[in-house]
């Protein structure tokens, strides 16, 4: 059983990797737009909103995804069962649940735009974040669970 916890996380940090590819494919598609938005967020508060609602979720996502692949290689190394890596598998687990929950918020309803390519190139990475951050919720579930049981068997 001790051997399954190690294979979790480098399966986590190489999903985690690949999300991360997609995030910088949606920041820099949505960075196209970026001059456009700001003109259209200084007379239009709707508009303001929408860029301000762009942006935090588009951080938030990526800090979470970042944030998994650090925690789960630094859990890779450390093969003894303690309680702080049972706490940071929590803290993995709120963090991916908290952005996937604010990602699908804003961005399950919007529609993709025809001759807009890059803004639906960020639509589509987008929701492929989305669902790379709930599996990698569910298998920080996972992980904690093998955490509190190896913790509980030491």
């Amino acid at each position: 059983m001790d051997y399954c916890q190690p294979i979790l996380h480098l399966a986590q940090a190489g999903l985690s990797g690949y999300s991360l590819f997609h995030a910088y494919i949606s920041i820099s598609s949505l960075h196209q737009y970026e001059q456009t938005m700001e003109k259209a967020a200084e007379w239009s508060s709707t508009a303001k909103h929408e860029l301000h609602k762009t942006r935090t979720t588009q951080t938030s996502s990526a800090l979470s995804i970042l944030s998994s692949v650090i925690i789960s290689l630094g859990l890779i190394s450390s093969p003894t069962p303690t309680f702080t890596k049972l706490l940071l598998n929590v803290v993995a687990i709120g963090s991916c649940v908290l952005a996937r929950t604010q990602i699908s918020n804003f961005w399950t309803n919007k529609a993709k735009v025809p001759l807009v390519k890059g803004f639906n190139a960020a639509i589509a990475s987008t929701n492929i974040i989305k669902d790379h951050l709930g599996v990698l919720a569910i298998s920080w579930v996972l992980s904690s669970v093998f955490e509190a049981w190896r913790l509980g068997n030491s």
